[in-house]
């Protein structure tokens, strides 16, 4: 008993499965002809659909552009932020070694910030006044 035509499209493929499916359970419940029950579940399927984005739209980005580059990092304070993640302290003083080799007159601040926002406004604000730039480990 087939009630899908032979050159059917995905909706209409889709629609008499599940009214085939309607129809087989209906039939087998009521002891009545399947193929019954299947068209006529398969009457009462619209052809219009409403589908709903539960993603919404996202705002547009604003881009920022990147702050300019320093000239140079002799007499500059760079601060080294540790952000709490595992082994982040050990890449940050690889850096620092490496700063203080390859530019011995800059300035190299370690802070500790931890993980989250919960030291960081004090942070931000010292940085503000005193850094030229910051680096920021996340370990690994």
């Amino acid at each position: 008993m087939n009630i899908l035509k032979k050159d059917a499209t995905r909706r209409e493929f889709v629609q008499g499965i599940t009214a085939g499916a309607m129809g087989a359970a209906t039939a087998g419940y009521l002891g009545g002809s399947g193929l019954a029950a299947a068209q006529s579940a398969n009457q009462a399927c619209s052809d219009k659909i409403t589908v709903l984005n539960p993603l919404g739209v996202p705002p547009d980005v604003q881009l920022k552009p990147q702050a300019p580059r320093l000239s140079t990092l002799d007499g500059k304070t760079v601060y080294f932020i540790n952000d709490g993640f595992p082994g982040s302290e050990n890449v940050l003083n690889e850096f620092m070694d490496w700063f203080k080799t390859n530019y011995p007159k800059t300035t190299l601040e370690y802070r500790y910030k931890g993980m989250g926002e919960a030291g960081a406004p004090p942070l931000w604000k010292e940085m503000n006044e005193k850094a030229d730039a910051m680096i920021i480990g996340v370990g690994h």
